[in-house]
């Protein structure tokens, strides 16, 4: 009786160590696996076996969620696969637990840039900027993420700065303009699409065409056609829609014949093609080339005898040939058809 007694109070004593012992087997168990794991993604990434290095970057973040190697080491390896989503939340990680790697927080801003997060962008950057000693692109990071918000103001002086940290960026100035166009101060955009230019001379016909346009919003007629000209020699793949601009811009700059060819060559491929001859009688009215102004808005009464202001316009191209009669009744005819047009009775002109 009295060694059973003894027996049991001995168990009882060991009972405390065994499971001290159970719990420190369980602890190098747990970190001899997440050590495991790491040394495996590592050797996965730098044998470029990024699917296989994630999946053991997973699987110590699973074991130890404040591992740092572990987190780092999901970041590199879906930033190799192009996984934004994942590698942004092992970043946020990351920082999260090491407040103060800039660099981290600086790679992080660049993602949320390039995935149009702008306002994490002008949350993070103006502070990263004066801690990341190589935070380059900042001033064009922020100019677009203001851009985006139409603080134009800002974005511009964040833009021109850009513009003289890297002489290579023809982002930069590209956008000034375009934000000119936005608030219709053409003339201030021109200087920009040109610098624009300047810097990538070979690979932007789009930015060509649209200089085009801007030289002609601002009366600019034959500055204009030569950059239409200059966007086809670069390689723009032009539709109609660009013939007909330019077409236009050429009979503002007096080049009727030229613009006339133009839209008839667009016209055997689109008959009857309603904008096509407006705009071809439009512009044999403007320049004075009456009787070809008044076959083409015949061509419309054909296809629509309630074409009222066709028919207005062949009056005030009969007065203008000095047959005022004639003229004044066909006026008269298309104001009864359309009331509205009762308004230009006076000035004897279509709007533009």
């Amino acid at each position: 009786m009295k060694t059973s007694i003894t027996c049991s109070l001995a168990l009882a004593a060991l009972l405390p160590l065994m499971h001290l012992n159970a719990q420190a087997e369980e602890t190098y168990s747990l970190k001899d696996s997440v050590s495991f794991f790491i040394k495996s993604g590592k050797s996965d990434l730098e044998a470029r076996r990024y699917s296989t290095a994630w999946s053991s970057f997973e699987k110590a973040a699973k074991l130890d969620p404040k591992n740092i190697e572990a987190q780092t080491g999901i970041m590199n390896a879906c930033l190799k696969m192009n996984r934004m989503a994942p590698a942004i939340r092992a970043m946020e990680t990351v920082i999260q637990l090491t407040p103060s790697d800039y660099a981290t927080q600086w790679k992080l801003a660049q993602l949320y840039f390039n995935y149009g997060q702008y306002d994490k962008v002008l949350e993070m950057v103006p502070d990263l900027r004066t801690k990341v000693t190589d935070a380059k692109g900042w001033a064009f990071m922020l100019g677009k993420a203001y851009q985006s918000k139409e603080q134009f103001g800002k974005a511009i002086t964040y833009l021109q700065q850009a513009m003289k940290d890297e002489p290579a960026n023809s982002e930069a100035p590209y956008l000034i303009g375009r934000m000119y166009v936005q608030m219709e101060n053409y003339k201030a955009a021109i200087s920009f699409y040109k610098n624009s230019l300047e810097r990538d001379s070979t690979s932007q016909p789009n930015r060509v065409y649209e200089l085009a346009l801007v030289l002609a919003t601002a009366n600019q007629f034959e500055e204009s056609i030569s950059y239409f000209k200059m966007a086809l020699d670069k390689g723009f793949k032009a539709r109609d829609d660009f013939y007909m601009n330019m077409a236009n811009t050429l009979a503002d700059a007096h080049k009727t014949d030229e613009a006339i060819k133009m839209m008839e060559e667009m016209l055997s491929r689109r008959p009857g093609d309603i904008g096509l001859l407006n705009g071809l009688a439009d512009v044999c009215y403007h320049s004075g080339r009456y009787k070809e102004a008044i076959s083409y808005w015949d061509q419309l009464l054909a296809g629509d005898d309630k074409n009222a202001r066709a028919l207005y316009q062949i009056g005030l191209a009969y007065i203008k040939m000095g047959k005022d009669k004639d003229g004044q009744q066909l006026c008269d005819r298309a104001i009864a058809m359309d009331p509205a047009l009762a308004v230009l009775k006076h000035a004897k002109q279509m709007p533009m």
